[in-house]
């Protein structure tokens, strides 16, 4: 069988309904507190919230009872909250520091002036280098997802889609060959002042296709159909921060799959084992969206 593969990624990470509610309960919390910092009476009272599945918890201290009364009044009103639950003690509080300007100014950090995003979109370049001999190199464009930004352990998701295509050289048909995995697994982040890194194991299953370009009497061996089949990777991804919203990428990794092929040979169809493994190295810029 002469089967030329050609690979291409679409690495990203995919959002679950977990995921998705942490995040709402996040931009929810922040709302709760705008509402507060803003009220005349009590935006000068340090109050903490936490917000988990609508439900928000207030904790903090207040001069009196009319003033709990207010702040959950205020946490009340924000869309979106279902309940409130006060936690908040009632006492005299310590007036907020006067800062001393005598004092010299703190030291600049090249810390950013945000905290890190949860999302972030953009575009990449991947370059695919098969293990076979038999295979050829590819570069290509693609999307790129960071989905968090934690330090230490964490869900990892992958959606290294990539493709591959073969052509023996005297012949004009063309198969190319679609692979589509969808894996999840774990990963460990280490977070510096502008930069991360994040190795990373997944695993899953990949929804594969086939298709034919082209025709010519002179093939003799020719892939029409493939299976499905078991994928996992592991690789690492690097994250540089530009600027506040921008971030450079560089991740490399191995993707391993075995593909079930279908072949049409001298007339005849044959069932045929062939590798999907590849070696894949990208790079590209996402803007943080939140």
């Amino acid at each position: 069988m002469r089967t030329l593969l050609l690979l291409l990624p679409l690495a990203g990470c995919a959002t679950t309904s977990t995921d998705l509610a942490v995040i709402d309960d996040a931009q929810l919390a922040v709302r709760v507190k705008t509402a507060l910092v803003n009220d005349r009476v009590v935006g000068a009272y340090t109050v903490e919230v936490r917000v988990a599945r609508g439900v928000a918890t207030l904790s903090g201290r207040v001069p009196t009872q009319a003033d709990v009364t207010r702040v959950v009044e205020i946490a009340r009103g924000v869309a979106g909250v279902t309940s409130v639950r006060p936690n908040l003690q009632i006492g005299a509080v310590a007036p907020p520091p006067v800062e001393d300007d005598r004092q010299p100014p703190a030291a600049a950090t090249d810390e950013p002036d945000t905290p890190p995003g949860l999302l972030a979109v953009g575009a990449s370049v991947a370059w695919s280098n098969p293990w076979s001999a038999s295979l050829k190199d590819r570069l290509a464009l693609g999307p790129l997802i960071k989905l968090g930004s934690a330090a230490g352990f964490g869900p990892a998701i992958g959606f290294d889609w990539y493709q591959a295509e073969g052509r023996a050289p005297e012949d004009s048909a063309e198969t190319r060959i679609r692979i589509k995995p969808i894996m999840g697994g774990v990963g460990y982040t280490w977070r510096g002042s502008r930069v991360s890194i994040s190795p990373s194991i997944v695993a899953g299953y990949a929804f594969n296709s086939v298709s034919i370009s082209g025709t010519t009497p002179a093939v003799t061996a020719l892939a029409v159909d493939i299976g499905n089949s078991f994928a996992w990777r592991v690789g690492a991804s690097a994250w540089f921060d530009l600027t506040e919203r921008v971030a450079l990428n560089v991740s490399a990794g191995r993707l391993m799959t075995g593909l079930r092929l279908t072949v049409l040979e001298d007339g005849r169809l044959d069932r045929r084992d062939a590798s999907g493994d590849t070696t894949i190295l990208r790079a590209g810029l996402a803007y943080r969206i939140f």
